[in-house]
């Protein structure tokens, strides 16, 4: 997801693992799991930078998921918030967000004493994250199926 340092890397591995198994968790709650939430996952693990071994962990969850309420306790309201921010963008992979998703997302967002209008705020950032890549994309001309929406 991320090519920049970010600061997910200050956390614990612990709470960096629960973040992964929230992507998890968002992208599994549509009921389907498409090879770009998948990779978007793998992605994220790379950049947070999880040892091989929490990766796997994280992995045997793909087949059943775990419940929000769990990885929400003990997590740190960074954690929760660089959460918040990794979930919107990956169900948005997608194309759509899904009424599961939302409700997800919305439920983070509220554990990290974030309102609905930042979460909004959030989700309006995601939009704004397509068009930039897309637009990057259009500087090396190198344009994806479905850059064209957007301008």
């Amino acid at each position: 997801m991320w090519l920049l340092p970010d600061a997910a890397l200050a956390l614990p591995e612990e709470q960096r693992r629960k973040i992964a198994c929230m992507l998890i968790l968002v992208a599994a709650s549509d009921g389907a799991l498409v090879k770009e939430e998948i990779s978007a996952i793998e992605a994220s693990m790379g950049a947070m930078m999880l040892h091989p071994e929490s990766r796997e962990e994280v992995r045997q969850l793909l087949s059943q998921p775990p419940e929000l309420s769990y990885l929400l306790d003990d997590m740190d309201i960074a954690a929760k918030r660089i959460a918040l921010r990794d979930c919107a963008l990956l169900a948005s992979v997608d194309g759509d967000y899904d009424e599961m998703e939302l409700a997800a997302l919305r439920t983070i967002a509220d554990s990290a004493g974030l309102s609905e209008k930042q979460l909004a705020k959030v989700l309006a950032w995601v939009s704004e994250s397509w068009v930039h890549t897309a637009k990057g994309r259009r500087l090396i001309s190198l344009s994806m199926l479905g850059d064209e929406n957007f301008q």
